[in-house]
């Protein structure tokens, strides 16, 4: 994931399985690492420092007793949406010990780590959070009107939690979650997103598998709660698996959107508005194919530039041979209304899982509408590949720009395109770059963009030629012939002043398509020739031009 704090930039980057310098008691608890993109010609990554201690437990509640071991640091990371954003990486498979003798919970952890990538760092445990305030805190209104003692408020308070979540058969003590159950196995932070004021966690586990989402509001210091009403209830949905945020409803408002890719056998999609301190579903669509994984990546990005972000849905495993992936492009039209666009598939390879990841990567062609990517990991025997689509006023353009091999950047590389992150500018040059991972080979690739230049080619042909008048004469012979005059300039952003531009020109082109005899050429050293190769020197945003003659048969 890209980076930046002032005037420094930084690639982040999780690695889930790793042993960790700062927790060496810890077994594999997963790193996350900075990897300075100036001044590093070794190209060296040094371990974040998360400033939890190297104890495998660790105190974080009345109820609970957090497991380190294996709980997957750095299987998600996000950015805030904001110049000198924090960052948050998450662990899902961080359990809650505390009752491990009946249940163990993996409520996943995440951490808010400053934008200096040094300080403080604020904890999250959403799932502990939230199941210590449905159990306890939701009845206090009621008792508190109660003219009671502190000890027969305390007792009032616990035999109505029992009577509520246990029933009267049970004994009277502290609420004990069980796995499955409500949000006991929630995994919350296998994927994440983080806009300038929210933190939104997906959490699949939550309520046996149907999964929910949990979004913190980092200004109010609370979180919201999803309308349960609004999802199907579906066991094993996975809903939260994949996370995003944009403006779909309108330019102004930030809705969530998450997707549960085993929902019904087809996957789901839902976008969910925040009404109060509820998220009240918007918008949902479901998947074409049993087993696609439809909902398992998502991406909220503006392609068309109309101030509301559209959205992009991942099948990684739809299939006309095998598990070749597709995405689904739905546009935004406002008030919650999305229309879907069409798919793409890039090269609709064997295997590819096209759709993995998809990543909006700011404009890199300059155009004024935003750029996409899209990884295809397991394409080219799991050497990888990620496509480029450019957005454009009617949404996207559906034939890809550019594939990018990640065996053509380094046959080493496995699984190029699993993870792809963008928009930030690493080299300073005025154009957003692109990061991708390839976890299979412990490999990041940093792609710079280039400059991008364009070139006005003007061509100055007469009107009308007269050939029963020769205007040009070699030797005894007269000929037909009349000028050609081409016009050049440059134009761009972060470019040098002066370029040398290599050009054809080209008689005639309709009847060479066809494979038909010219009617017009040029003369070279005696010679008939059909096509002219020049130099020209340009300065930026000044014009020149060349003379031609040509001459007609």
């Amino acid at each position: 994931m890209e980076h930046y704090h002032d005037n420094t930039r930084w690639v982040i980057v999780g690695a889930p399985r790793a042993n960790s310098t700062y927790s060496s008691s810890v077994q594999s608890p997963g790193a996350v690492y900075k990897c300075r993109v100036h001044s590093n010609p070794e190209r060296r990554c040094t371990e974040i420092d998360l400033e939890r201690g190297n104890k495998p437990r660790e105190s974080c509640g009345k109820t609970c007793q957090g497991d380190r071991d294996d709980e997957w640091m750095g299987v998600s990371l996000a950015r805030q949406d904001r110049a000198n954003g924090k960052i948050l990486a998450c662990a899902h498979r961080w359990k809650n010990v505390y009752y491990d003798s009946e249940h163990i919970l993996p409520h996943g952890y995440c951490s808010i780590i400053p934008p200096t990538l040094q300080g403080r760092r604020k904890p999250l445990i959403p799932c502990y959070e939230a199941s210590t305030i449905i159990c306890f805190w939701s009845l206090i209104g009621v008792l508190a009107l109660k003219n009671s003692s502190r000890s027969a408020l305390k007792y009032d308070l616990l035999s109505s939690v029992q009577h509520k979540y246990f029933g009267k058969s049970l004994l009277l003590k502290d609420y004990k979650q069980k796995y499955g159950e409500e949000h006991g196995s929630c995994q919350a932070g296998i994927a994440g997103v983080f806009t300038e004021e929210l933190v939104v966690m997906g959490a699949p586990g939550s309520y046996y598998w149907t999964g929910t989402i949990k979004v913190y509001n980092l200004t109010s210091d609370s979180f919201y709660s999803l309308n349960k009403e609004d999802v199907d209830s579906h066991r094993y949905s996975y809903l939260g698996y994949a996370v995003t945020a944009g403006h779909f409803s309108s330019p102004n408002v930030i809705d969530i959107a998450a997707g549960a890719p085993q929902h019904s056998g087809i996957g789901k999609v839902y976008i969910f508005k925040i009404d109060g301190v509820s998220l009240v579903k918007s918008f949902q669509a479901s998947g074409k194919m049993m087993g696609s994984y439809f909902g398992s990546s998502l991406c909220a990005v503006d392609l068309n530039q109309d101030g509301l972000s559209d959205l992009l849905v991942g099948a990684p495993m739809h299939s006309q041979l095998r598990d070749e992936g597709q995405v689904t492009v739905y546009l935004s039209k406002g008030n919650g209304v999305m229309e879907e666009e069409g798919v793409l598939t890039g090269d609709n390879a064997f295997n590819a899982h096209f759709g993995e990841c998809i990543a909006a990567i700011g404009d890199i062609d300059d155009d004024g509408y935003q750029d996409v990517a899209i990884g295809a990991p397991k394409e080219d025997d799991y050497g990888g590949a990620v496509y480029i689509y450019h957005g454009d006023p009617t949404g996207i353009i559906s034939k890809y720009s550019m594939k990018l091999s990640g065996r053509s950047i380094n046959p080493g590389l496995q699984m190029f395109g699993q993870s792809i992150s963008g928009n930030v500018d690493m080299d300073g040059n005025g154009y957003a770059d692109v990061t991708i991972g390839a976890f299979m080979s412990d490999g990041v690739v940093l792609l710079r963009t280039r400059p991008v230049i364009t070139v006005d080619v003007s061509i100055f042909l007469p009107v009308s030629i007269n050939i029963s008048v020769p205007q040009c004469h070699e030797g005894h012979h007269n000929l037909n012939c009349f000028n050609v005059t081409v016009c050049m300039l440059f134009r761009g952003r972060q470019l040098p002043g002066h370029i040398e531009l290599l050009y054809n020109l080209t008689a005639d082109v309709d009847k060479r398509q066809r494979s038909q005899p010219s009617r017009v050429y040029f003369t070279q050293s005696g010679s008939q020739i059909s096509q002219m190769s020049r130099q020209l020197s340009l300065d930026i945003n000044r014009e020149q031009c060349q003379r031609y003659t040509a001459y007609v048969k």
